[in-house]
């Protein structure tokens, strides 16, 4: 049974967090207000599980260190990680963007070297709960998070209930067909989505170097860059009037636009959150998006639903995470009174 989101326990103790991907690592000491008291982060080490979980036991050892907390003043850690996660044990079954991670036992090592009870979850998962805690889906009953960046995943809270789905994977929208093309075995053992494919980073800067290699763009700035341009590049281009970067980004937007108009077809949300690398630069095209949508969604769903841009940047995972070990902890708590008053 999932008990609705909304309550803080550990008042007064703070949590260390996590969020783990395939180029960063970010880990942070937050308190149960929302207030990040410390927080670092660093490259990612690729070269396979052990390493990877030695990084993050020195990260959170320099965290509490630096921070001069000590540990019964510590809740416990949280974990947002893009993998499929064993349902009951968090175990991480598979990362596709970290080397050699299948079979994991990420939360069991780090409660035997902490003594700290640790909770995983699926790294969409903690971007809306972020989101939903400190962000701009703060006073939102329902919401989804769409991050847009290297890839395309997202996370989804209706009614004050996190979604999870039956394999902890609800939200994974990056895999939305949008246009009828053929996917590659490799594409699919790549787990390259097919909206992914066309509006994520890597998406847009491939559509500007062919165009420049047709020489569509004789005059735009993003020449100077060639075959090492990048979305970045893109969107700055874009602000300054380049009409290249323009064309670019308004067939991007409405590529955008179409996917969350499934979205809000399927959930009705009231508020729909961009983030991510690539996301969080979509301020400028909100309107185009929103027009999108209205062409495209249920008429009454897309005119009630707001777009907006994240407040919180990259802040939204490893808020997520500490949040996400507060409910977790909460909610055990509760279920297992639960079962004291029935067994009683």
């Amino acid at each position: 049974m999932e008990l609705p989101l909304g309550m803080i326990p550990q008042k007064g103790k703070a949590a260390l967090a996590v969020d783990l991907g395939g180029t960063k690592t970010a880990g942070a000491l937050i308190d149960d207000s929302g207030s990040i008291l410390f927080s670092h982060q660093e490259r990612t080490v690729q070269s396979g599980p052990e390493e990877g979980m030695v990084q993050i036991i020195e990260l959170l050892e320099e965290i509490i260190r630096q921070s001069r907390i000590s540990r019964d003043e510590i809740a416990g850690i949280g974990i947002g990680i893009p993998a499929v996660l064993e349902s009951e044990t968090d175990l991480v079954l598979w990362a596709p963007n970290l080397n050699g991670w299948r079979n994991v036992p990420l939360r069991s090592k780090l409660e035997q070297h902490f003594n700290l009870p640790t909770r995983i979850e699926y790294d969409g998962h903690t971007a809306v709960l972020g989101e939903w805690w400190q962000g701009n889906g703060r006073g939102y009953r329902s919401l989804m998070n769409i991050i847009i960046g290297t890839g395309v995943g997202g996370g989804l809270i209706l009614n004050e209930r996190l979604i999870r789905g039956s394999s902890r994977l609800a939200g994974a929208i990056g895999w939305f067909v949008i246009r009828n093309t053929q996917t590659s075995q490799q594409e699919i053992e790549q787990a390259l989505g097919r909206w992914e494919a066309w509006v994520a980073g890597p998406a847009l800067a491939r559509q500007a170097q062919a165009l420049l290699a047709k020489k569509q763009g004789s005059t735009s700035s993003l020449q100077a860059f060639g075959h090492e341009v990048t979305a970045k590049e893109i969107f700055a281009a874009a602000s300054k009037g380049d009409t290249l970067a323009r064309h670019i980004l308004s067939d991007w937007s409405e590529l955008v636009g179409i996917g969350i108009a499934n979205v809000v077809s399927l959930v009705n949300p009231d508020v729909v959150i961009l983030g991510g690398g690539v996301g969080c630069n979509a301020a400028e095209w909100i309107p185009r998006i929103q027009a999108t949508v209205q062409k495209y969604a249920q008429p009454f769903s897309a005119q009630q639903v707001r777009i907006l841009v994240s407040s919180l940047g990259n802040r939204a995972g490893l808020l997520g995470a500490a949040y996400a070990l507060f409910y977790r902890l909460e909610q055990e708590k509760t279920l297992n009174l639960g079962k004291e008053v029935q067994q009683a």
